[in-house]
């Protein structure tokens, strides 16, 4: 799809409110909105095929689809499954803290996750282009992985799962982030400990840390790496 053609735009969310709000926010600039409505309980491939069967050009999906029962799954995988099928989709969400690690874990498959607060419609083009890039292996700068240092600043081995939190010198040398375990090779997560170095893929090209990625932590740095950065 050329970005000159974008015109007809799916919208899925539960909330009838919101949705109209958006459609109508989306008419204004021109915008062919149609909204994906169901149920479709535990089906997401029929929500999918309904989205396929519509063939929009670009899909807006919010992420929790249950409250008002549009779904009992999260549109995180809705929009994961479009951009695998090669289709141009973003996620909206209110980025609650109960949810960010899940995002952050999903965030390297995922090119567009939006704060409901800060969506544009005058900025649609330019979340189609980010998603439209990266489907054709040609990510923005923001996207692109580059493998780095990363120090761990935090272990809490108390709860179920390990939690760590990482600074990142080449992208904020004194902002901890917190890592979903699962982006870490379980192969090395037993030798990791608060100070411990590692090698991994950030797109540190990111704006903000909601828009920081993690894949290939796989490698525990050399002391003549690690004495490199502070």
């Amino acid at each position: 799809m050329h970005l000159g053609t974008l015109a007809r735009i799916a919208v899925i969310d539960d909330d009838e409110s919101g949705r109209g709000d958006l459609m109508d926010e989306l008419r204004e600039y021109d915008f062919d909105p149609l909204a994906i409505i169901g149920p479709f309980g535990r089906d997401v491939d029929r929500l999918i095929s309904e989205i396929e069967r519509h063939n929009p050009d670009f899909v807006i999906c919010d992420h929790k689809l249950q409250p008002r029962g549009l779904a009992s799954f999260y549109g995180l995988e809705v929009v994961k499954r479009l951009i695998n099928a090669r289709r141009p989709a973003m996620l909206l969400t209110m980025f609650q803290s109960s949810d960010r690690l899940a995002l952050r874990e999903a965030r390297y498959a995922v090119p567009v996750i939006m704060g409901r607060d800060a969506f544009q419609p005058t900025a649609v083009r330019d979340y189609a282009n980010v998603c439209i890039r990266e489907i054709a292996h040609d990510p923005v700068d923001e996207r692109k992985p580059h493998r780095v240092l990363l120090r761990i600043d935090y272990v809490d081995p108390s709860s179920s799962s390990n939690q760590f939190e990482a600074i990142i010198p080449s992208w904020s040398p004194d902002h901890a982030v917190a890592i979903p375990e699962t982006c870490i090779d379980p192969n090395i997560i037993r030798r990791i400990a608060s100070g411990t170095y590692l090698l991994g893929e950030v797109n540190i090209g990111a704006r903000s840390e909601d828009d920081l990625f993690f894949r290939n932590i796989n490698e525990i740095a050399a002391p003549a790496q690690s004495n490199a950065f502070p």
